[in-house]
């Protein structure tokens, strides 16, 4: 059997105003046939999970094409059309197929269509046509909607935020449209969309409220005949119908099964919806926490370990060193994952005012890595970094400091990441020790801190830090969570500002919790 492999990924920041042009997927992913393979492969992510499953269950997978690029503005009319022709045209000219995989975000938006997960899956289903199995994967952050899951067979999200399980999912939908194909089961599914919204800054699915309604989820594929279920978050800064929370059953052909369960599992969250938006901490009183509670930095070797390690060593390890290491303040505001800037200032220039000293954080600016390539190292300068991709991150910051390290960009990371990546590049790059105690990574590329690894291909040691300013809410976890004495979440300003109220929606549905109180039914 032959199953194709292919698929866009883009979560669409609306508010963002930086479009992703074709350049932008050239810049980030776009591969084709064995460049997929070379990519993923070895990763945890999601492709990792089909090609997982092609090898065990015999099946022979085929990699089209697969294009992503770092969560930004919307997709350009021309970058859609570029992209998604070209994988359409592979898909009809080297079929008949067996099954399809796609790898999408479900989160897109493009100028022509706001649903685009819903068009690109809606071309795959008639190209294949109605009895080829489909399958899709889709990002715990997607704003899934009834056009998408009635165009596959399959549907599956994934389950953690920080996102650990991409490859295990990917594996799972493999399995399932693998198991379509040879007859043993008839999937049928249903998507329940309450009328909710889960907060940014409530998604982290290893504490309440998030962690017991993933834990409902999961048990409920106890339940006898259901094949799968799903919970998606959603992605509150796409300004399109189906944002907002939603859940996915499959079951083994009873589709009032599915529509009960996934009913069931969205009413008992319906009754957790204020929890569920609860605000955290403004820029101010995060940094006064962290001048507060830092007590020293943590031992050469000990890291503090995930909520969901229960092993002996790690309680042991955990209560001895549990509040050394640095404060990680999430800068919510310049979420990168969510389609941010990379380059806010906001709570640098607090830091800075406050006189925070050992203090890191990474910062998105060109110009500035410019000067200091220009000025060399050793040498020192005065800067006016950050805040220059829009008014929404702050202004300029004035700095003095010393140019340190200066890299080409590309690092590798072994360890545990958000999305199961492993290759990054933040292009040119700098390390830029201030007069005033503070680190700054300047970068030309805009990225994340998904991985430690990129401080310390820089020959920077986070551990020995007293603040670091992770740039994310959730995706940043699975690096500095290891070495945290304790992580506050910041209320910043910016395009993914956990203030929903700061941006003008227009195509949302009304009414939706918490800007409206909907009449929606609670679990008995």
């Amino acid at each position: 059997m032959r199953f194709a492999i292919l698929g866009i990924s883009h979560e669409t920041n609306t508010f963002s105003r930086v479009p992703a042009t074709y350049e932008e997927f050239e810049k980030a992913t776009i591969a084709r046939g064995q460049e997929i393979v070379d990519l993923y492969a070895e990763s945890q992510y999601t492709i990792s999970g089909y090609l997982q499953g092609a090898e065990e269950l015999g099946f022979e997978a085929v990699p089209l094409m697969y294009a992503n690029t770092g969560p930004i503005g919307t997709i350009t009319k021309d970058a859609y059309d570029r992209i998604a022709n070209e994988q359409h045209q592979m898909l009809r000219d080297q079929g008949p197929w067996d099954g399809v995989l796609i790898s999408n975000h479900g989160a897109a938006v493009s100028e022509e269509f706001p649903d685009m997960d819903a068009e690109f899956t809606r071309v795959v289903r008639e190209i294949v046509g109605p009895d080829v199995p489909v399958g899709v994967t889709l990002d715990m952050h997607a704003n899934i909607s009834k056009d998408t899951v009635a165009n596959t067979d399959v549907c599956i999200v994934w389950r953690t935020c920080p996102h650990l399980d991409t490859k295990l999912r990917g594996r799972k939908t493999a399995e399932l449209i693998y198991r379509t194909a040879l007859g043993e089961i008839k999937p049928e599914q249903f998507i329940e969309m309450p009328p909710m919204l889960v907060n940014i800054v409530k998604q982290f699915t290893g504490q309440e409220p998030m962690l017991s309604l993933v834990d409902e989820c999961v048990a409920a594929n106890e339940i006898e005949g259901v094949l799968d279920t799903s919970i998606a978050e959603g992605y509150p800064y796409a300004d399109v119908e189906e944002m907002g929370m939603s859940w996915i059953t499959i079951t083994d052909g009873d589709a009032e099964l599915a529509e009960k369960v996934s009913k069931d599992l969205a009413a008992s969250a319906w009754t957790k919806r204020v929890d569920l938006n609860k605000p955290v901490a403004s820029i101010k009183d995060a940094l006064t926490q962290a001048e507060e509670r830092y007590m020293g930095p943590k031992p050469e070797g000990v890291e503090n370990f995930m909520p969901d390690d229960g092993s002996a060593l790690a309680e042991a390890v955990e209560s001895e060193h549990s509040h050394l290491g640095p404060i990680v303040l999430m800068d919510v505001g310049d979420n990168i994952g969510g389609g941010s800037s990379a380059d806010s200032t906001h709570i640098l220039k607090v830091a800075q005012e406050m006189g925070v000293t050992g203090y890191l954080q990474s910062l998105y600016d060109p110009e500035a890595v410019e000067a200091c390539v220009a000025a060399g190292t050793g040498a020192e300068i005065a800067l006016d970094v950050g805040g220059k991709t829009d008014d929404m991150h702050g202004e300029p910051v004035h700095v003095v400091g010393t140019v340190g390290v200066i890299d080409d960009g590309p690092y590798e990371e072994t360890r545990p990441t958000h999305g199961g990546y492993r290759f990054y590049d933040d292009g040119k790059r700098v390390l830029f020790n201030t007069v005033d105690g503070m680190t700054i990574l300047l970068t030309s590329m805009r990225g994340g801190n998904t991985a430690r690894a990129q401080m310390y291909s820089m020959g920077i040691k986070p551990e020995d830090y007293r603040v670091v300013v992770a740039k994310g809410v959730s995706s940043p976890r699975p690096a500095y969570q290891p070495i945290a004495a304790e992580i506050i979440i910041v209320n910043s300003p910016g395009v993914t500002s956990a203030d929903l109220d700061t941006f003008e929606f227009k195509s949302r549905r009304i009414p939706l919790y918490p800007f409206e109180e909907p009449n929606y039914p609670e679990q008995d």
